[in-house]
């Protein structure tokens, strides 16, 4: 289980028992301020607690028809609470378990139905029940045509969102069998290795305003992503990278980290050695100077470099 799967199985577990804490100090209001209990009343509410917690049981094992029905039903219940804020005239401390309701269930229903965490473990969860693929090692390269047709496609659906990029990979990867998705990485790998270069690494600092040894590995990668017309006139004369108009900031964290959790997904195992990336830097060390860089790639300083 990858961090972000993690996190989604964290904040699940925590909403999951305060949803189950707001039932409860729900029943005990209810009754709090009635004379006596009224036994059929609470048995009625004792059933809908079980029925509840059997719903976000059946979620945390990454069940979608419960996800969908857990986000009709909370989303009712946020309603429910909006209006008894609304209308209820009492005095504002009476108030504030609905304000916790409200609070509670609008989390559910963001978590549940947006969050990229849930999303995350909830795909694990799925994946812990599907049959797992052999795990297979390869030193071959996926072939250079449909590499570049696999990142095109990505990048094409995700209408430049690098985030969505990365979702939109991940779906085409998974419908690759394992030994494909290492070969897709193989090849991932020998691109970032072929432009691990000092002048790669001149072209990230201008652009970002600084780059360090994570940010010009998570920069390549990025690069790959924009795909092989940019990828190549970028080899051929780095100062074609004057011409992007979406650098995403510089947040170029992600990409390169997609075809490993797809391969584990489909094997339950470490991703294999595979092929060996170039660690050795290449080309001419340059100083953090901007008289120097501004000289090195004039053009990538004029349109990047003079705005930071």
């Amino acid at each position: 289980m990858n961090v972000l799967a993690e996190i989604g199985k964290k904040n699940t577990i925590l909403i999951s028992i305060s949803i189950v804490l707001v039932s409860i100090h729900t029943i005990y209001f209810y009754h709090s301020v009635r004379p006596e209990i009224e036994t059929e009343k609470l048995i009625q509410q004792l059933v809908r607690l079980l029925l509840t917690i059997g719903l976000l049981i059946a979620v945390y094992k990454g069940k979608n028809w419960a996800r969908i029905l857990s986000i009709v039903l909370f989303s009712i219940a946020l309603l429910g609470a909006l209006i008894g804020l609304g209308t209820f005239a009492t005095p504002f401390i009476n108030k504030i378990p609905l304000l916790v309701m409200i609070f509670v269930y609008s989390m559910a229903i963001y978590h549940f139905g947006f969050a990229k965490s849930f999303k995350e473990f909830f795909e694990h969860q799925n994946a812990d029940t599907t049959f797992k693929e052999s795990v297979q090692d390869s030193k071959q390269l996926m072939v250079a045509e449909e590499f570049w047709r696999i990142i095109e496609m990505s990048k094409s659906k995700s209408l430049g969102d690098y985030d969505k990029q990365q979702t939109e990979l991940k779906k085409e990867l998974q419908k690759l069998s394992a030994k494909e998705v290492l070969e897709f990485d193989n090849r991932f790998r020998t691109l970032r290795g072929e432009i691990y270069d000092w002048d790669f690494w001149a072209a990230a600092y201008i652009i970002n305003g600084g780059c360090s040894d994570d940010c010009f590995s998570d920069f390549r990668g990025w690069l790959i992503g924009q795909g092989k017309t940019i990828y190549e006139n970028a080899v051929n004369n780095i100062e074609t990278l004057s011409n992007l108009t979406e650098t995403n900031d510089g947040d170029w964290e992600g990409l390169s980290y997609i075809a490993t959790e797809v391969y584990e997904s489909k094997t339950g195992n470490d991703m294999p050695q595979g092929i060996q990336e170039n660690f050795e830097i290449t080309g001419e060390e340059w100083d953090e100077d901007e008289i120097e860089l501004k000289n090195k790639f004039p053009k990538l300083w004029e349109k990047f470099g003079a705005k930071k």
